[in-house]
């Protein structure tokens, strides 16, 4: 809750603030945005399995960890057992079973024909949406591994160390969850929109950045009169992908080694980074958030690769606009 105005506030101070309050309560009504993407059935294609995954390292391994429901227990299912079902469960879609004068007449009219996506890409696919229908849990002890290492990343990028001892282990409820970019002094509420594929996605972004392009977009997000929510932009754009991925927007990228979520997880950040970029040159507030937000995801439709372009330690222009 923001603190009365002083009596001593001139009228355009008192006009910042009234204007300030307007937007912030516009942020619980953007976040549940997110939920509609999650309104698509398309996490149960043709035969698609709904089952889980195991293991520790790899993506499906993550997985399975941030799905179990009970400390200690973690769905039956290996990585290579899920896998060989995603296979066999698309050997119907993969197969052509057109008429042949179907094929002669799509030949004829030169209809394209949809590339297949690959089983690795399409695991990943189905794994990333449904851990967005996975609610964060007070009992699942990795999503609050995940939740505390977001936000160590973010406090020693915005603290000093003396003032980063106090709060190294932070609690569950507290003002400090505002501090790194939450709505409301219990994050968990935060993530309704896009479920604990929008934790992890936090994360990795203070993962994937350099430290010190880290340090001046939290910066840039704790200053006011130009703050921002952090965490809850996060989850906003983590929602905009999710739209694009039920679309069928990144099927063609990511391989059969990798898979799709590296690919998707580093599209997040470039993706954040964008907005940071964009909000610092133009000075922006957050009344102007939905505008940078429609300008990504032109971006993400017409050349998401340009967009990753900003991750890399060649490409200047976060520098030269952030620092």
């Amino acid at each position: 809750m923001e603190a009365e105005p002083l009596d001593t506030e001139t009228e355009d101070e008192k006009k910042w603030r009234q204007e300030r309050m307007r937007v912030l309560d516009e942020w619980c009504e953007i976040e549940l945005k997110g939920a509609d993407a999650l309104k698509m059935d398309v996490t149960h294609e043709p035969g698609s399995p709904t089952a889980a995954v195991a293991s520790e390292t790899t993506f499906p391994e993550l997985y399975r960890l941030l799905v179990a429901t009970t400390p200690g227990t973690v769905p039956r299912e290996t990585p290579e057992e899920f896998a060989q079902e995603i296979i066999e469960s698309r050997t119907s879609e993969t197969s052509d079973n057109r008429s042949a004068f179907d094929r002669i007449i799509d030949v004829c009219l030169c209809r394209p024909v949809k590339a297949q996506i690959s089983p690795k890409v399409y695991t990943d696919k189905i794994l990333i949406l449904k851990l967005a229908e996975t609610p964060y849990s007070h009992e699942n002890g990795t999503h609050w591994l995940i939740l505390t290492d977001y936000f160590n990343n973010v406090s020693k990028a915005l603290m000093t160390s003396s003032e980063y001892s106090t709060v190294a282990n932070p609690g569950r409820v507290g003002a400090h969850w505002v501090t790194v970019g939450f709505q409301s002094a219990t994050p968990h509420t935060d993530f309704r929109g896009c479920g604990v594929l929008g934790l992890l996605q936090m994360l990795t972004f203070t993962q994937k950045v350099p430290a010190n392009i880290l340090k001046a977009i939290v910066l840039l997000a704790t200053t006011e009169p130009n703050d921002f929510p952090l965490a809850v932009v996060s989850i906003n754009i983590t929602s905009l992908l999710l739209t694009l991925l039920k679309k069928g927007a990144f099927d063609n990228y990511g391989n059969e080694n990798e898979g799709l979520y590296p690919f998707f997880s580093a599209l997040h950040a470039a993706s954040m980074s964008r907005f940071c970029s964009i909000y610092k040159s133009q000075n922006s507030t957050l009344a102007d958030t939905q505008t940078i937000f429609s300008e990504i995801t032109r971006q993400l439709e017409k050349s998401p690769l340009s967009l990753l372009n900003l991750l890399s330690t060649s490409n200047d222009e976060l520098i030269n606009t952030l620092l």
